[in-house]
């Protein structure tokens, strides 16, 4: 096991101030009379969601989705990578808004997610608070609602001693767990989740955008859902030295670190091809996007929620025509 970087992360304590946010009301739980899976009644189509990951920018793919379930408009797939496929499972579930909830609800609590919870627990985003406390207990996740849903969930994360994307079928929530959380253990403020005598973490840097995996498994119809707007250019990565270090015992891993904004950058470029020529559809941020991976303010991420909803509204005639409806 690698050793964690020692980091002095807790100087600047006010910024673990809870801040002060009513969350609207876009999750309606299992216990509300008006509560169904957003998969029910709608329609299935056989189709492919490729879910970028980025952190706290995946409320935009939150807000996608969102309008997704509510237009009853259902792709059969999802492909997600670390919070693409923490979207994804909720999305499975048919757990409309429920992504949007539990991020802001929970951002300001350095329980949740925060370089304070990395200090004390070595994972910046809480295991024990994200996967089991929160959903076991202070909001009940359905795994029912998950294991009878028509759709499906492939994560995607980074296999360690292979420097290769791992991609696995989750099936059963529970059983499969590691998996999801590997997808979303960020190297450097994550520990490795050692499953199936693989060593995993975040899948963003072997397959950040999953687009030729989707293509590779025979889907014809790809939903692309990206977390940078159109002029990002990822720059190369300015702390190899400590990648180096901290994962010194992973070479092919450190290769795929060190080359990983040369696939990025081919990778956006080959779907905004893939768009123009009707291969696949993207959906992306209109704008630059301001939120921090870690961002605590629950109002910038609402924000970000809202504009993914309405930029799929905008563009919802466009799939349809795209997807031949």
């Amino acid at each position: 096991m690698p050793k964690l970087p020692d980091l002095n992360l807790l100087n600047d304590l006010n910024l673990l101030k809870p801040t002060a946010y009513v969350v609207p009301e876009v999750y309606i739980p299992e216990s509300d009379p008006r509560y169904r899976p957003a998969y029910r009644d709608a329609q299935i189509v056989d189709c492919n969601l490729v879910l970028e990951g980025g952190a706290m920018r995946g409320l935009f793919t939150s807000g996608v989705l969102d309008f997704l379930m509510d237009s009853s408009l259902l792709p059969k797939t999802a492909i997600g990578v670390s919070a693409g496929a923490l979207n994804g499972f909720n999305y499975v579930a048919g757990a409309r808004g429920r992504s949007c909830y539990l991020n802001t609800k929970y951002s300001s609590d350095w329980r949740y997610l925060s370089l304070r919870s990395y200090a004390v627990t070595g994972n910046a985003l809480n295991t024990q608070m994200v996967f089991d406390e929160i959903p076991n207990q202070l909001e009940p996740f359905n795994y029912r609602a998950y294991t009878d849903s028509p759709l499906r969930l492939i994560t995607v994360a980074s296999d360690l001693d292979l420097g290769e994307a791992d991609y696995q079928h989750l099936t059963d929530p529970l059983a499969q767990l590691p998996y999801l959380q590997a997808t979303a253990a960020m190297p450097l403020v994550s520990q490795i989740v050692e499953v199936d005598s693989k060593r995993l973490l975040d899948g963003g840097t072997c397959d950040s955008v999953p687009i030729e995996y989707s293509c590779a498994i025979g889907a014809k119809k790809h939903i692309v859902i990206l977390t940078q707007d159109i002029s990002y250019i990822k720059a190369p990565e300015k702390i190899m030295p400590l990648y180096r270090r901290i994962y010194s015992d992973f070479p092919f891993y450190l290769d795929r670190l060190e080359y990983r904004h040369i696939e990025y950058n081919r990778t956006y470029r080959k779907v905004a091809r893939m768009h123009a020529s009707g291969e696949a559809f993207v959906i992306r941020p209109p704008e630059p996007v301001t939120v921090a991976s870690l961002e605590r303010d629950p109002k910038k991420l609402y924000d970000l929620w809202l504009t993914g909803y309405e930029e799929m509204k905008k563009h919802f005639k466009a799939l349809q025509g795209y997807l031949e409806l």
